[in-house]
């Protein structure tokens, strides 16, 4: 076990506190201390608006928004007709650095994949449904909004 004694006798980080260097914590829930994190938080929340607008005009039915567990996040979860569909935003600014569509790592995948099922666990009314995994690309520099329909399985 980690002390916060160094080994010369001294409490290390009460000298960092004193110094005023000590780490700050964020509470659970409470937005991040810095305005580009905000920007970006706020950014990400409009992309997920105007996906569930595209979504809601092409007929499905948004059932949760920003479903978050320790292992996962699910942006959208809607109804398309019998499917149930698991709904990956994202938004870039411009396609410098690749596009939206093509952010959506391995990675994300499992995390989408992972919350999914837990969603299931929760909501076991619709744990029989034909289930489908889509990605909502935005661009903003310019436009474009992309529906990727069946982006990726539950491997």
């Amino acid at each position: 076990m980690l002390s916060a004694v160094d080994p010369a006798g001294g409490d290390w980080k009460g000298r960092l506190k004193a110094l005023g260097l000590g780490r700050k914590r964020r509470a659970p829930g409470e937005p991040p201390a810095t305005r580009r994190d905000r920007r970006k938080l706020d950014a990400g929340e409009a992309g997920e608006t105007m996906a569930a607008a595209h979504l809601a005009e092409r007929g499905l039915r948004v059932l949760a928004r920003n479903v978050r567990y320790r292992n996962g996040e699910l942006d959208l979860v809607a109804e398309d007709g019998a499917v149930l569909v698991f709904v990956e935003v994202r938004r870039r600014r411009t396609a410098e650095r690749g596009g939206a569509a093509e952010s959506v790592t391995a990675r994300k995948r499992g995390r989408v994949v992972r919350a999914a099922r837990r969603w299931l666990v929760e909501n076991p009314r619709l744990a029989r449904s034909e289930i489908r995994f889509d990605v909502v690309a935005i661009q903003d520099e310019p436009f474009s909004l992309d529906w990727i329909r069946g982006a990726f399985d539950a491997v």
